[in-house]
């Protein structure tokens, strides 16, 4: 751990504390992933959990817009990239594409042409958290140079078992059946009580606009209410009880 100065460890104790200050819809809210961007140097952060069914949507929070098309290019030539949570889903160490490959190598392949060159990414680093049986767990920074040190390796070592225990934990703090409604549905319920459209829910979500419509007619049906207003005021007193 030579290449952790005091100060990198002072930046990653503040990534736990963020992370552990308080109830969040989000297991790792955006200001934590920023936070982890700057320590690891990576211009785009996010967490992902991909279920292993192939008709399930997955969960997705990135610090950066992605570019147009990136749902579709994923469908088609995510597996290319040699970090994919089918290949290493139970993997501890931080893995980088460029533990794979060259890359020249990289830069022939379809997933950097439709994927990584369209959202500036010239490599990539996962950090895989302990999986459930359904779905994977894992971090992803994207730089725009090639290659990633031990620091930035060492760091996400250290974090690891933090991130992991706040994930669990995380799951015991919150309750999927608040208000008679799913996880997901509650999610997108407290998405509108702080002002999200529906377009913003589906990017943020990675599901379409019309599945955020209707995951709202059921929490409207739920609720017993006919408007975003009365459903946000409904999930803004459940939250003071």
């Amino acid at each position: 751990m030579a290449t952790v100065t005091s100060r990198d460890l002072r930046a990653a104790l503040d990534v736990v504390y963020d992370v552990c200050s308080g109830p969040s819809a989000d297991p790792f809210p955006a200001p934590v992933l920023e936070q982890l961007g700057k320590l690891v140097g990576a211009h785009t952060v996010g967490y992902c959990e991909s279920p292993r069914l192939e008709d399930s949507h997955g969960y997705v929070l990135r610090t950066r817009r992605a570019a147009p098309g990136l749902g579709a290019a994923l469908d088609w030539w995510a597996d290319q990239d040699p970090t994919h949570c089918g290949y290493h889903a139970t993997t501890s160490e931080p893995i980088a594409i460029s533990d794979f490959l060259t890359r020249k190598a990289f830069v022939r392949l379809e997933v950097y042409q439709h994927i990584c060159r369209p959202n500036d990414v010239a490599d990539s680093l996962r950090l895989y958290l302990p999986p459930t049986r359904e779905t994977a767990r894992f971090f992803f920074f994207d730089k725009e140079r090639w290659g990633f040190g031990a620091r930035e390796r060492d760091l996400l070592a250290i974090l690891r078992p933090h991130l992991a225990l706040w994930r669990r934990r995380w799951d015991d703090a919150a309750d999927p059946v608040a208000l008679g409604l799913t996880r997901r549905e509650a999610e997108i319920l407290e998405a509108v009580a702080a002002g999200a459209t529906n377009r913003e829910i589906a990017e943020r979500f990675w599901i379409s606009p019309h599945t955020v419509r209707t995951h709202l007619q059921h929490v409207f049906e739920k609720l017993d209410v006919s408007t975003r207003t009365e459903a946000a005021a409904r999930f803004r007193s459940s939250a003071d009880t």
